[in-house]
């Protein structure tokens, strides 16, 4: 085979890299040609270099106009047509983007400005053909869907003893707490209804959480869409960032009693007496809940969310209900596994639980240090995840450690700590205090920063970062005040978040909880219980009973 056609097999490729190394090297030999050489010889010669150059460039442009589809050599290799053509492709992504928010949004039941936005993309001759397109096939399948079902057609008047409005697709707090009362509600023989709503500056098309689907039945507890006209006992609205921007589709409401659990603070920090970073506007909710279901009150989910809007949005209550009553969040207490009460091991195992985020862990590394101490005798256990401690500390301490959130059911984790020690960032607003809640009815001695103090009282121990190790060294030290903290936590919690005390904030509302239907379902669940004993299985608890009532 000759040079010749062993350099015509080669791939485009490698033909263009032989050639730019041969380029190279006759480049080369110019520069020595340029101090050696007469120009007779040398000017020749470099014409000759420049002219094999243009030939390797044009044939690699012709190349890469192949490979690329470019029809247009100048678009190809002008910077500025290039620019050009980058923020066109920017343009169509933001704009595909946009698109593909506008259809959840439509589905989600936000119709108004969404149907004129929609039109007006169809109709811009400056928007590519491909986009144009989308938007009216967006706005042909919404026209064209069949009509929502009215699923209270079994109830011949549409009245439910509770309504709850609330966005549904979330998890963690809000979604424990709607849950919580559903099974309260249906365990009670109530009927309950259930009217979701997405937030609609984001995840509107996020499907609704299994945990709360679970409990729709189609009898006691429905999911309602498409009815025009509803009346209960009570309407029950929780989550107020819903209520920014309502759906176009919600159905009239006559309700005895209109309630907002205020479960988040308007703003995610606080400090010096104002807020940082909004979350939702208090008199943009007000303005819209009352143009749709008139007069109404505000409950808060605890005394921290209460001054929060007393202090530092007091102007913005003008025409608001707040009431001085807090809708605290419940708790199946007799469903907590508690710790036994054997004394505090060597190593004294320290426990937190919360999403692993900035917001849920002291900014200074100093606190997180003192927080939860690098010490032989302590075992710090965090479930959630331990990234942002990692990146404060630089490194993880050697008695930590760390595992994902939904890895280990809570109630488990807790029942293997001695301590439970919960520190966020100073500025964080903590709404209401979940995780203390779920460590103190796991029967936890459980330190907090003071914040805290208005909501837990005596059934938590109050201290600065620095002051945690000698708290939790006198406690291993008096066995008697370890039980004596750990009761006490126990009967706040009994007090303040039990069933039985949401019973009693219900009755306030005109919602009975204890009738006939509660008790028999309880006779229910005993004697299921005992049959599952006497067989050898494990007990069967009262929710489980709620969950299989026919």
């Amino acid at each position: 085979m000759t040079a010749t056609s062993a350099v015509r097999n080669l791939s485009p490729r490698r033909r263009a890299a032989l050639s730019g190394a041969g380029l190279t090297a006759a480049v080369g030999v110019g520069a020595v040609l340029a101090y050696t050489a007469p120009p007779a010889v040398y000017v020749p010669y470099m014409a000759a270099v420049l002219c094999a150059e243009a030939v390797v460039v044009a044939r690699t442009v012709k190349r890469r106009m192949v490979e690329t589809g470019s029809a247009n050599l100048r678009e190809l290799v002008s910077p500025r047509n290039r620019r050009h053509r980058q923020r066109r492709e920017r343009e169509a992504r933001r704009l595909n983007a946009e698109l593909r928010l506008l259809r959840d949004r439509l589905q989600a039941g936000f119709t108004g400005e969404t149907t004129e936005r929609l039109e007006e993309i169809a109709a811009d001759t400056a928007v590519p053909a491909a986009s144009r397109s989308w938007a009216e096939r967006i706005l042909a399948d919404w026209r064209v869907r069949p009509p929502r079902a009215a699923d209270t057609a079994v109830l011949a008047d549409g009245h439910f003893d509770v309504l709850f409005v609330s966005n549904f697709n979330l998890g963690g707090g809000t979604t424990q707490s709607n849950r919580n009362e559903i099974e309260m509600l249906r365990a009670a023989g109530k009927r309950v209804g259930l009217i979701h709503h997405p937030l609609h500056q984001m995840h509107s098309a996020r499907p609704i959480n299994a945990k709360i689907l679970s409990l729709v039945d189609g009898d006691r507890v429905r999911m309602i869409e498409g009815s025009p006209k509803l009346s209960c006992d009570l309407l029950l609205m929780r989550f107020p960032p819903f209520a920014d921007r309502l759906r176009d589709d919600l159905p009239e409401i006559d309700a005895a009693q209109k309630v907002l659990v205020v479960n988040q603070a308007p703003m995610t920090y606080y400090s010096l007496g104002t807020g940082h970073r909004p979350v939702w506007d208090v008199q943009t909710v007000h303005r819209n809940l009352h143009g749709w279901i008139g007069d109404h009150h505000w409950r808060t989910v605890g005394p921290l969310v209460h001054q929060a809007l007393v202090d530092c949005h007091g102007k913005e209550l003008h025409g608001v209900d707040l009431s001085p009553e807090h809708w605290y969040p419940s708790f199946d207490t007799a469903a907590s596994q508690c710790r036994d009460e054997s004394p505090v091991p060597a190593v004294a195992r320290v426990g937190r639980h919360s999403r692993d985020h900035v917001s849920k862990w002291p900014e200074l590394a100093a606190d997180l240090r003192n927080a939860y101490p690098e010490r032989e005798d302590v075992a710090i256990r965090v479930l959630g995840g331990a990234d942002f401690p990692r990146r404060i500390l630089g490194r993880l301490p050697r008695n930590w450690s760390a595992t994902a959130f939904d890895s280990v059911d809570v109630g488990e984790f807790l029942r293997h700590l001695d301590f439970y020690v919960y520190f966020v960032n100073s500025t964080l607003l903590e709404a209401f205090g979940r995780a203390p809640v779920e460590a103190m009815a796991a029967g936890l001695p459980t330190i907090l920063p003071p914040r805290f103090q208005p909501v837990f009282g005596d059934g938590a121990l109050y201290a600065a970062p620095g002051e945690v190790a000698g708290i939790i060294g006198d406690l291993r030290a008096d066995h008697n005040r370890y039980l004596k903290q750990r009761r006490v936590g126990l009967d706040t919690v009994e007090r303040l978040f039990s069933h039985e005390a949401h019973r009693g904030r219900f009755r306030s509302l005109g919602i009975d909880l204890d009738g006939p239907r509660l008790a028999a379902v309880d006779q229910a669940a005993g004697e299921a219980a005992v049959h599952s004993s006497g067989n050898g299985n494990e007990e069967v608890s009262s929710a489980q009973a709620v969950l299989t009532w026919p």
